[in-house]
């Protein structure tokens, strides 16, 4: 564990095949760092893998635990041996700082883009400080595409928030995902110049070329 905590390489990094829902659960207990998730989501669009549901947390001693379902490009179990130990390997890579992860996904959006230009689907971000008593809820709606877990994440480890806990749900062509974040103090994002900046970089990381968008409190 200590020599875990020294590199940032994964502490636990396991999957077992959900053959009842048809998704692979891969289970990262790691130590937090800015950008973990982040990290995390780019490494598994980059082996291939789309997420369809997650779940993520942070614990007081900051030792992240993200539980996620994956399926392959076919819809079924992200569940070949050799994909699996692949996206093993991306992890380690992702959290050490040794792949660029933004460039190995930029081929994946480019074949994404051209065969998926009939779906359209509004861009939407709401911010609500009402829903928690701790927490600032962000919630994006978009198309999805490889990648945009990892986009949306990053930009929020762009703007200095934490993320506490999040849910991320993917029906059909369309993602939903509610984040939990704090600001670098801890606190909620009251100020709503910040508000409207985390709006606004938001809706560039989910917007794609012809996209329409919209925002919301």
């Amino acid at each position: 564990l200590n020599e875990a905590d020294q590199t940032g390489a994964p502490l636990v990094l396991d999957s077992r095949v959900n053959h009842h829902h048809g998704v692979t659960e891969v289970v990262l207990v790691a130590p937090d760092q800015p950008g973990l998730f982040a990290k995390f989501a780019g490494a598994v669009a980059v082996a291939g893998a789309t997420i369809v549901d997650a779940k993520i947390f942070t614990t007081s001693d900051r030792v992240a635990l993200d539980i996620l379902w994956l399926q392959d490009a076919a819809g079924g179990p992200f569940d070949r041996p050799d994909h699996r130990n692949r996206l093993a390997t991306l992890v380690g890579e992702a959290l050490d700082g040794r792949r660029d992860l933004g460039e190995a996904l930029a081929h994946r959006r480019s074949l994404s883009r051209r065969a998926a230009a009939v779906f359209t689907v509004k861009a939407r971000v709401l911010i609500n400080n009402n829903a928690s008593t701790r927490h600032t809820v962000i919630e994006v709606n978009g198309r999805d595409r490889p990648g945009l877990l990892y986009d949306v994440t990053r930009t929020l480890s762009e703007l200095g928030l934490s993320i506490v806990t999040a849910h991320i749900s993917t029906y059909g062509e369309r993602v939903v995902d509610v984040f939990y974040v704090k600001d670098v103090f801890g606190l909620k994002v009251d100020h709503e110049g910040q508000i409207e900046k985390i709006r606004a970089r938001l809706l560039e990381a989910l917007v794609e070329l012809g996209a329409e968008a919209s925002a919301a409190e």
